[in-house]
């Protein structure tokens, strides 16, 4: 019994022995904290320093994470890299650490290896604009590379492209971009070389005047737009335009002026004007916007005409913001409606009154296909259909957003066919 408690006390004591661990603290340090060193394939390195240490009090064993270019090697006790490297490498760092078992610190060594290849050209020059195709590169040469593939750093501008077979640059760049040196990389998996490529892209110079606004309305020739200088256009210049210009309206190839008269309603755009004599570019902006016909609008009681029978009044009750209405004579054609009268309310709603003869006296129309439009975006469609006999029908739209709209009226035949359609021109809510 009494060797049995003995010999547990020994194995109490042997678990209580503490553990050797070694460990990085801030009061341990490696000098030099960083080094470089820049080798050549074939010649020995200048030997790195060797470390001086805190906080180790121990005997120091050095390391180093990763593994060394081929070639070179560290000393266990110094830390020291000495060696002829022999085959190139790329800029890498390595993590030197000394431990004494107990408590460690670290320090590193950045190292690149040349190889012995070479390219050429050493450096290129390339200066172009936005938009015109540049000179291709110089396609490289090398020694020392038993085939060669190529890669090029940073990215290069939008539109160029660089071939990873010949090291050549070329395409048409589509975005500035101020002078920045490329470096070109040329590898056969051992060995590498670098070159240079110094890249400045020009914007493309603004025509004068640099923008112009057109508004007009269908039906309505525009007032000409001013012809454009482009003093950096030096030969016979061609003008074009990009998107296709609205409906009626046409571009002048040698002045670069917008004449005619629109025939559809279009939102505004902006379209770029581009002047060019094959080599040289310059470009301008012109803004359109396309406006439908404005109606006729009077706050009195619409008038009918003769021709038309039984026609009531399409009054609207309660307080109105403003009014507008639209007389027979300004309708697709006469059997559209009587007549229409829009009323804005301040809630904001819209009131929509359609005068019509009701299908026993007017069998050309059946029903009416109601749309209102927000110019931002988004409309509201309502089918109303015609009474029998002579009556007002009233669509209420609302609460709607503020801002621009625009009402569209399509009449329908008994049969679901469109027999005409009233636009109006755009009318604040709100």
């Amino acid at each position: 019994m009494k060797r049995l408690a003995g010999a547990l006390v020994l194995i109490s004591s042997v678990i209580a022995l503490p553990v050797a661990t070694s460990s990085v603290s801030a009061n341990t340090t490696l000098t030099p904290a960083a080094q470089t060193v820049s080798a050549t394939v074939g010649t020995a390195i200048t030997a790195t320093t060797a470390y001086t240490s805190t906080g180790i009090t121990g005997t120091r064993v050095f390391a180093i994470s990763p593994s060394l270019p081929a070639g070179l090697s560290l000393n266990t006790s110094t830390g020291v890299v000495t060696g002829t490297p022999t085959a190139a490498a790329v800029a890498a760092t390595y993590t030197v650490t000394a431990t004494d078992g107990a408590t460690s610190a670290t320090a590193t060594i950045t190292i690149t290896v040349t190889g012995t290849a070479t390219i050429s050209p050493a450096s290129q020059t390339v200066t172009g604009r936005v938009g015109a195709a540049i000179t291709a590169t110089t396609a490289y040469t090398d020694t020392g590379l038993s085939s060669e593939y190529f890669v090029i750093a940073p990215a290069l501008p939008a539109g160029l492209t660089f071939s990873s077979s010949t090291g050549v640059l070329s395409g048409t760049p589509t975005e500035a971009k101020a002078a920045t040196t490329y470096v070109v990389t040329a590898s056969d998996g051992t060995n590498f070389a670098n070159a240079t490529i110094r890249v400045t892209i020009a914007a493309v110079p603004a025509m004068s005047p640099a923008t112009q606004t057109v508004s007009a309305t269908v039906g309505t020739a525009i007032t000409a737009t001013t012809a454009f200088t482009a003093s950096t256009v030096t030969g016979t210049r061609t003008f074009s335009v990009s998107p296709a210009l609205p409906a009626g309206l046409v571009l002048s190839t040698t002045t670069g002026v917008v004449t005619g008269t629109p025939t559809a309603a279009t939102a505004q755009a902006t379209y770029t004007v581009t002047a060019t004599d094959g080599t040289n570019f310059a470009t301008g902006t012109i803004v359109i916007t396309v406006a439908a016909p404005v109606a006729a609008t009077t706050t009195t009681t619409t008038t009918v005409p003769a021709a038309t029978i039984g026609c009531p009044t399409p009054a609207i009750r309660g307080r109105l913001a403003s009014t507008f209405d639209v007389v027979n004579s300004a309708l697709p054609l006469p059997q559209f409606a009587c007549s229409i009268k829009v009323g804005v309310r301040t809630t904001p709603r819209v009131i929509v009154a359609i005068a019509h003869q009701g299908t026993t006296v007017n069998r050309t129309v059946a029903s009416y296909s109601v749309v209102m439009s927000r110019s931002g975006g988004g409309s509201i469609t309502r089918v109303a259909p015609m009474g029998a006999t002579a009556s007002v029908i009233r669509l209420d739209y609302g609460p709607l957003i503020r801002g621009s709209w625009t009402l569209s009226i399509v009449a329908l035949s008994p049969t679901g066919t469109s027999i005409g359609t009233y636009a109006s021109a755009p009318f604040n809510v709100g």
